[in-house]
């Protein structure tokens, strides 16, 4: 009895669905942001007579090839499937066949990273996976941002509760996201050292890259040995509700430093700063079901 009462209490235990909508609106936006930077390589990344070749790519992963650009593989069709992709991501938004439209994506989001891994980054992997939790969680679909962001106008939709399995799922992620990150530096000698963000500050990673770096080497050294604590700390901070707040003010801090001095490196930001809303309730003083301020009124 207690297992299964630790069970529902984990995994069961009802939530505000806007929590969903909220994390479902997000993640839309920054699949959009994704579909932007990759427009202007589509054809060379995914066409059959682009930098990669198709049999290449079919073999350079386990599991099934189901990529829907090796058969989709000229301009106009490939083109096509992204401003379609585009559309997916803003009917997801709108919670417009939420669900079909997250099934397009994952299909999209795989489809890219089958037929051109190569160019895939870690941020890719991330926004699949979530998109797979997504899939299998509530989304929340009767929350557009309209009702969600500006309920000073019109009458929202009143909230339920819903199962919030999902969240915890996507927190597990988070977790494991970073602390692997950490696992697999601590492996590296320029992490032993504290010399990576020497070498990184001097390399065409950088975005402000220069001769300066050598005069602060010590201080990037103490940043190198910093910045694993931190990665460490942030899920940690996230996860307890006292100290969430710090949590998310060291996250966001942290990836929008990674944004302001790495190069290509703003979408990564932005999908981490993403995940944290899976720990975030900005409506934990309102219940589900209660009437929103406008609603008592009129009633009143």
């Amino acid at each position: 009895m207690l297992l299964v009462d630790a069970y529902r209490s984990i995994w069961l235990k009802q939530v505000d669905e806007r929590r969903y909508a909220l994390l479902r609106i997000a993640f839309a936006s920054v699949i959009l942001i994704n579909i932007a930077h990759l427009w202007p390589y589509r054809i060379t990344l995914l066409c059959a007579d682009g930098i990669i070749n198709p049999a290449v790519a079919s073999k350079s992963g386990p599991g099934l090839y189901l990529s829907i650009f090796s058969t989709v593989n000229s301009p106009a069709p490939v083109t096509v499937v992204f401003i379609a992709a585009a559309a997916a991501t803003l009917l997801l938004a709108w919670g417009k066949l939420a669900r079909p439209m997250l099934g397009i994506l994952f299909w999209f989001l795989l489809s890219i990273m089958q037929r051109a891994p190569v160019a895939t980054s870690g941020w890719d992997f991330i926004l699949l996976n979530f998109a797979f939790i997504l899939l299998l969680s509530p989304l929340g679909e009767k929350w557009n941002p309209y009702h969600l962001l500006l309920l000073r106008k019109g009458s929202p939709p009143d909230p339920q509760s819903v199962p919030r399995y999902g969240l915890v799922l996507m927190q597990l992620q988070v977790f494991v996201i970073y602390w692997q990150t950490v696992i697999q530096k601590i492996d590296d000698y320029y992490w032993q050292t504290g010399d990576f963000l020497t070498y990184f500050m001097l390399s065409h990673h950088s975005r402000f890259a220069g001769s300066w770096v050598i005069h602060w080497q010590g201080f990037l050294d103490i940043l190198t040995y910093m910045t694993l604590m931190v990665e460490l700390a942030i899920p940690i901070l996230l996860w307890i509700p006292k100290t969430r707040r710090l949590g998310l003010f060291l996250g966001v801090a942290f990836h929008l430093s990674i944004a302001i001095f790495g190069v290509n490196l703003s979408i990564f930001s932005l999908v981490m700063i993403m995940t944290f809303l899976a720990f975030l309730n900005p409506w934990h003083h309102r219940p589900p079901g209660a009437a929103t301020p406008t609603r008592a009124k009129a009633s009143s």
